[in-house]
């Protein structure tokens, strides 16, 4: 078993177990627009992701950033084409995933939180390994790449329908600072302090 920096030999896999297990945005859009996301932010010094590996599978990842709000603009100019060609390919597969893009770019329907704070955007497990301590590992490891950075403390969002998470992220010593809604789902931000870096 292995915690490694994620690289772009992960791509394909991450993307695989981030649409298999995640919802939002990318999962809509499907593969081809997941894999350049990733391919892109792993060209920016934005992103910061750990891989585990067991085997030489992916078992479970982490994704975030300092700087979510740049993350993704850098995203786009690091990989325009391939993030553009992933968009068109994935609005044409599925044409509802139109309506969910162009309001991404404004912010939660209802509630607020500050896309500036640093940010644990992704965690995936594949489900056989759940409940083997994969998830937390990678937290942990997240954790100390953001004290690393000089963050102090960084959020995350996780829908409110998702107990598993939400009970997973409490047991963590994460604090639920606030609520908001998007494309119609709740989501409850929740925040952990790291200390000083």
């Amino acid at each position: 078993m292995l915690i490694l920096p994620l690289g772009a030999e992960h791509v394909t896999d991450v993307a695989r177990l981030h649409r298999a297990n995640l919802t939002g945005l990318l999962s809509r859009l499907g593969d081809r627009a997941t894999r350049a996301y990733y391919a892109g932010a792993l060209k920016t010094e934005l992103a910061i992701g750990f891989a585990f590996t067991e085997n030489e599978s992916l078992r479970g990842f982490v994704f975030g950033s300092v700087h979510p709000d740049r993350l993704r603009t850098e995203v786009l100019r690091v990989n325009r084409l391939q993030v553009l060609a992933g968009i068109c390919y994935g609005v044409a597969r599925r044409p509802s995933a139109l309506r969910h893009l162009l309001r991404s770019g404004k912010g939660p329907d209802e509630g607020t939180y500050d896309p500036r704070q640093p940010e644990l955007t992704y965690l995936a497990v594949a489900p056989e390994s759940r409940g083997t301590g994969i998830g937390g590992q990678l937290v942990a490891v997240f954790g100390e790449a953001m004290r690393h950075a000089g963050v102090g403390a960084y959020e995350l969002s996780v829908d409110d329908e998702n107990e598993r998470a939400i009970a997973f992220y409490e047991q963590l010593g994460f604090r639920l600072v606030g609520r908001y809604s998007e494309f119609g789902i709740g989501h409850r931000r929740y925040r952990l302090e790291v200390g000083p870096g």
